[in-house]
């Protein structure tokens, strides 16, 4: 299988980067400058992430990992179908994107990404309760030295630890949150994932 990621550090396009690097899977990676103007021309948006798989674009980090994970169900990175933690993971791999990111994201777009003059003064509270509101839940989901789904980590964890470290100051009211966050990214793939893109397979 010939695996082709579209890449932009500091972006979603981490995610299946460190995904690839836990399945341990060769992979030939395309650096696009997103913040420079450039645009991904497999992505029909010009964003990424975006992959090609034997010659076929897939976007959306969410669904890239969510299938390669799938796909090689015997790397252990998704339980398989019967397991009795599929419906959990399949709660998180949706919780992140759906529940999770909306406030976090709005807290960056309107303190760091967009322009100051576009900048919404009034939206950065609001989203910051609602996204205090989702890290208390987490923190007592948390509460163990463990995964989301207990012992083993999952294509779920690459999910909500990417997401959680976009706004990394603001878990330090939430001990078993950033305890959690430094477990997963002491792992040697997500430091493999994080290499400058001249190091990547």
């Amino acid at each position: 299988m010939e695996i082709e990621l579209f890449y932009t550090p500091g972006t979603r396009s981490i995610r299946p980067r460190w995904l690839l690097e836990e399945l341990e899977l060769p992979y030939r990676i395309h650096s696009i400058d997103l913040f420079g103007g450039e645009r991904n021309p497999v992505h029909p948006l010009g964003s990424v992430p975006a992959v090609r798989i034997d010659g076929e674009p897939l976007i959306e980090s969410g669904a890239i990992c969510h299938w390669l994970a799938d796909r090689f169900m015997d790397r252990g990175l998704a339980p398989p179908m019967d397991s009795p933690h599929r419906a959990h993971y399949e709660q998180w791999m949706f919780f992140v994107p759906g529940t999770l990111e909306p406030p976090a994201f709005d807290i960056l777009l309107h303190t760091a990404i967009l322009p100051e003059k576009h900048r919404v003064e009034a939206i950065v509270p609001f989203a910051t309760s609602g996204y205090r509101r989702v890290l208390r839940m987490l923190a007592e989901e948390l509460d163990h030295d463990g995964y989301l789904l207990g012992e083993r980590f999952s294509c779920a964890d690459i999910m909500l630890g990417t997401t959680l470290g976009w706004l990394p100051e603001l878990l330090e009211s939430y001990p078993p949150v950033l305890a959690y966050l430094e477990r997963v990214t002491t792992r040697p793939a997500y430091k493999r994932a994080m290499a400058p893109v001249s190091h990547a397979a």
